[in-house]
């Protein structure tokens, strides 16, 4: 189908967290983007992309998410900062920067201290335009550096009238080497779902009906360990089949589909999409081309880095034909999905991690 690559950053070092929202209440959307290699988070003026550096202070941002705290009008910016996997000198904490119309570093407010917080989003679990923050640890702090057999616990935030302060959490579950998440309504019963990709294997998180912290019910797509996840109805069925990279930073690219009538009890039937990915990372799947069918979107961070989309090639969706729209250039952090440039066509936007870049893929009109 086609797309033009654009970079917004050349030079970012480990390029990981990634947002978008529209940040100068212009109408168009910006990128935010975080350095896990300098004291860097930063956000790119769209359509030009021009680059507004909010903080030189904190190192290993690792998430990052734009929401509205104090009701300014204007996004200000939520991020997990802190992230090693090796040194421990400094705790992983959540804070959240105050959006300014000056120029120089936004003011940081902590929420909290988090060991290993690894992943955080803005979930509208009941889809009524109150979002709760969902935070996520890789592991525990049980162990050495090279164990990672406690469990990393997946907090829920509400945001506070008074936001400067530690907000008020609930813990809504866990998992073993808890690398990614992703919010989709798998089950379509109005609610937004937690998909964690975990050494656990891949699991459901499903939200209570009420009070958002009352327990939430733990359902296991998979026993085999996955380390990225998205639902969406694949085949076009009408009913949703989850994906996931398996195992952590795998090789794998999967899909799975209940055959069993009843998405809370399966049994999943696993389908192998690609098994040739080398550090698998992120992975969605959408309608990009505009052709009524679903393609899958997903990126690799190791030897050979690249960003691929996958199209079915036959009615079953067991055999796919493979697209790479950036052959190494990006080692894949995380993307986004949308239409970043205004003419009614999706693009991809992306984080290097590997290959210290943010980079936009702009949809050609061929489609």
């Amino acid at each position: 189908m086609g797309f033009e690559i654009h970079e917004i950053d050349g030079d970012i070092r480990s390029a990981y967290g990634l947002t978008v929202a529209d940040m100068n209440g212009d109408g168009k959307p910006d990128v935010i983007a975080g350095s896990m290699g300098s004291k860097m988070i930063a956000w790119y003026e769209g359509p030009t992309f021009e680059k507004h550096v909010v903080s030189t202070d904190h190192v290993g941002t690792i998430c990052v998410a734009a929401h509205d705290i104090t009701g300014s009008g204007r996004p200000d910016l939520i991020a997990g900062s802190g992230f090693s996997r090796s040194d421990r000198s400094i705790t992983e904490y959540l804070h959240w920067l105050e959006a300014s119309e000056e120029d120089g570093n936004w003011t940081s407010h902590l929420i909290d201290e988090i060991p290993y917080c690894h992943r955080l989003g803005m979930v509208d679990v009941h889809q009524d335009g109150d979002p709760v923050l969902v935070v996520a640890a890789i592991r525990g702090v049980d162990g050495t550096i090279e164990e990672w057999d406690d469990p990393g616990d997946i907090w829920l935030y509400e945001i506070p009238d008074e936001p400067y302060g530690k907000w008020p959490c609930h813990k809504i579950g866990y998992a073993c080497l808890n690398h990614g998440f992703s919010a989709g309504d798998v089950d379509d019963d109005g609610r937004m779902d937690l998909l964690i990709g975990s050494r656990d294997g891949l699991l459901w998180l499903e939200p209570p009906a009420e009070d958002l912290t009352d327990p939430w019910i733990r359902h296991v797509i998979s026993d085999l360990e996955s380390s990225e996840t998205w639902t969406a109805d694949l085949d076009g069925d009408g009913i949703n089949e989850i994906l996931s990279i398996e195992p952590w930073h795998g090789n794998e690219l999967a899909w799975y589909k209940c055959i069993g009538g009843d998405l809370r009890h399966g049994p999943w039937e696993r389908h192998l999409i690609d098994d040739t990915l080398n550090r698998g990372h992120s992975v969605q799947c959408v309608d990009i081309d505009g052709d009524g069918k679903m393609e899958i979107i997903s990126g690799y961070n190791g030897e050979g880095k690249t960003l691929n989309l996958y199209r079915a090639t036959d009615d079953s969706y067991e055999t796919w034909e493979r697209e790479a729209v950036d052959p190494g250039g990006l080692g894949m952090g995380q993307m986004e999905i949308l239409d970043l440039n205004g003419d009614g066509r999706l693009d991809i936007v992306a984080t290097g991690m590997s290959s210290n870049n943010v980079r936009w893929y702009e949809a050609g009109s061929d489609h």
